[in-house]
């Protein structure tokens, strides 16, 4: 009998640590399980045609929002190619309303609620010694008998010791892939949109086994290890005990991303924060909205002021990408009110803003409000609102508007001079995003696909429709983001960008005085390959010291040293 667990991800860079759990606690058990990942962009087809081709006799599904309309085609098509194959569905998608879901679904024969690891070997092993009697002993389980459906108990929760570790020693196919890993399960908060307030407490893993797992994929050079734990630091002497690790054990290639409460840091934790490598962390930090009437009514544990000062510390270390979260259309947030939430975010320049939208979540504490709250939201996934009583559709599709502009110009990070210096003419960020909103709307930009070259052109045209940007300085900002880039090969229209060197360029490269410091990365390549892989711009006022030191400028770009933290290439003045 061959047991088969199917993975359908967002992105080809994630991967499923889900069905891996469920492989390596039945390798546990002594009981073999395959599993084979997908990606939502492929093809139904391609998949079906995959799957079929392993000739397995139960399958089972990981279900989320992005992929459970994809699964539920699978099934369906499944059921007419091979009637006899057992059907297992689980994961948060069908955890919560399994009967629903099995009524309206016959194909489905069982559903796994919750968390997965025990129950679902247990009924593979069920199924493989053929004891259907036994399935009522096995919890979280939900099934079909004579009929009807029978939905047992939940199983007891296990211990985070007996959670096997679910990366194999090669980590055969997680090459260019996000490795996720986790060191607790629950969450100490009760935020009625999210579905970790449901499980009551926190479970941790224990210190040794951590420290073990992640020095495996220190050893293994692996690019990221995103940590899935809802609420990392939770309890203190587990932080910063996973933290110290990560500090002396680091091998100066691989970034850990965390999420975090900020308010719950100390100075303490601070502190010892400043000392780690540039870029071994990454913090993502849900604020969600400042409306303290909001934050009352989903039941959010927050104080934006002292949140702010903690991550304006940590900003100030300068050594840690800062990833700030908010929902649009939560209770009680009025339109206006969402646009201060995001200039209180902003005012602190994070990294990232990152701007989502309320998933009214089966099972979720807000799903019971939702009448009470006034939301109205998708019927089918991703379940996202649609309006609320304060906020209309016209307004959350503004939003979402300001959501991809937000994400082409100031989360990609390749216009963050330009960005700054617009930001600085408005009266707040928001009312800049609002005005570039509506230019793209009637410009009718949305709808295209822009060569990124492009998006320096569009932020200039816009630009010139704002009587308070002088056009020469926006220009001078864009171009310098450009270089910081890479060296350019082709130019925005807007760059008047002569060809060749000019005599003064020519003539610094020719000169020893600068060969020291500014030449050291290209030791061992000749003066002409120098040209080649560096670049030297004029601008007119000095963009590294300030804009008003005015007078010719010439800024140098360094492409083999890049900035720890941005990535960006290291730009010097020099004197021509």
């Amino acid at each position: 009998m061959k047991h088969l667990m199917i993975g359908i991800n967002a992105k080809f860079i994630h991967s499923n640590l889900a069905i891996r759990y469920i492989q390596a606690f039945g390798e546990k058990k002594g009981l073999t399980i395959e599993y084979s990942e997908y990606t939502i962009n492929q093809s139904l087809d391609y998949i079906l045609d995959e799957i079929i081709k392993q000739e397995p006799s139960i399958i089972g599904f990981s279900c989320y929002l992005w992929n459970i309309e994809m699964i539920i085609k699978m099934v369906q098509m499944i059921r007419l190619i091979r009637p006899n194959i057992r059907i297992v569905l689980g994961g948060p998608e069908v955890s919560y309303n399994p009967i629903t879901w099995m009524t309206h679904y016959p194909e489905i024969d069982y559903i796994i609620s919750g968390e997965g690891e025990i129950p679902t070997v247990n009924l593979l092993a069920c199924l493989e010694k053929g004891c259907e009697d036994g399935l009522m002993e096995i919890g979280s389980l939900t099934y079909r008998n004579q009929g009807l459906i029978k939905q047992n108990p939940q199983e007891v929760p296990m211990s985070m010791a007996k959670v096997p570790f679910a990366y194999k020693k090669d980590l055969l196919g997680l090459e260019h892939r996000i490795i996720y890993y986790e060191t607790s399960r629950g969450c100490p908060f009760n935020c009625e949109y999210c579905l970790s307030s449901i499980e009551k407490g926190v479970r941790f893993r224990p210190l040794y086994m951590v420290f073990e797992e992640l020095q495996f994929f220190l050893d293994q050079g692996v690019r990221q290890v995103k940590f899935v734990d809802r609420t990392f630091n939770a309890k203190k002497i587990h932080s910063m005990a996973i933290w110290t690790y990560l500090r002396d054990h680091d091998n100066g290639k691989t970034n850990f991303h965390f999420e975090i409460t900020a308010d719950l840091l100390d100075e303490t934790e601070i502190l010892f924060l400043k000392t780690v490598r540039i870029g071994l962390f990454q913090f993502e930090i849900g604020v969600q909205s400042t409306n303290q009437e909001t934050i009352v009514d989903i039941n959010r544990q927050t104080d934006f002021e002292v949140l702010k000062e903690r991550v304006l510390a940590l900003k100030a270390n300068g050594n840690i990408h800062l990833h700030l979260d908010l929902i649009a259309g939560l209770p009680k947030e009025t339109y206006r009110a969402f646009g201060k939430s995001f200039n209180d975010v902003m005012a602190i320049r994070p990294e990232q803003l990152q701007l989502g939208f309320l998933k009214v979540l089966k099972g979720s504490k807000i799903e019971e409000q939702q009448e009470t709250y006034g939301i109205i939201s998708r019927k089918h996934p991703p379940y996202e609102v649609l309006r609320t009583r304060e906020m209309s559709y016209e307004d959350l599709r503004k939003l979402k508007e300001i959501e991809v502009l937000l994400e082409y110009y100031y989360n990609s990070g390749q216009f963050s001079n330009s960005m700054a210096y617009l930001m600085d003419l408005f009266d707040h960020p928001f009312a800049l995003f609002e005005t570039l909103r509506e230019y793209w709307e009637v410009e009718g930009l949305y709808h295209v696909k822009h060569h990124k070259i492009k998006f320096y052109d569009l932020l200039y045209e816009f630009g010139q429709q704002v009587s308070y940007v002088h056009e020469d300085t926006l220009a001078q900002w864009l171009i310098h983001d450009l270089c910081l880039q890479e060296k350019p090969k082709k130019w925005p229209d807007f760059a008047d960008v002569k060809e060749g060197l000019t005599p003064e360029i020519k003539k610094f490269y020719q000169s020893d005085d600068f060969m020291e410091p500014l030449f050291k990365a290209y030791e061992g390549y000749n003066m002409k390959q120098i040209i080649r892989m560096t670049h030297v711009e004029r601008y007119d006022f000095d963009l590294l010291s300030g804009p008003k030191e005015k007078g010719v400028n010439h800024v140098f770009y360094n492409y083999k040293s890049r900035d720890k933290m941005t990535g960006q290439a290291i730009a010097t003045r020099i004197r021509l």
